[in-house]
């Protein structure tokens, strides 16, 4: 909407200019004429709106991976892993 209202402006300076006699009123004419043709080209689009909330899917209940628990310091690792990383002892 605003790049239309840009190019509204810049057709109304156009025909300014067009009609205006006076040199002052017909440079400024062109000069808005030409400072709203720029910002009408190089205005930048509007973002896409959202998407929808139902679009991504709710986190699973479970964890993928199954883990224990060190005996050492009690942290969380992975079922398959033979040494904690968080301590470098065997689980």
């Amino acid at each position: 909407m605003l790049r239309q209202t840009f190019i509204l402006v810049s057709f109304l300076s156009a025909l300014n200019l067009y009609l205006a006699e006076a040199f002052e009123l017909q440079f400024i004419s062109g000069l808005v004429l030409l400072i709203s043709l720029g910002i009408s080209v190089i205005w930048p689009e509007p973002l896409p709106p959202p998407p929808p909330p139902d679009l991504w899917s709710d986190a699973p209940e479970k964890k993928d991976r199954e883990m224990k628990n060190c005996s050492n310091c009690g942290k969380a690792v992975d079922h398959k892993w033979s040494m904690c990383p968080y301590c470098s002892k065997k689980v």
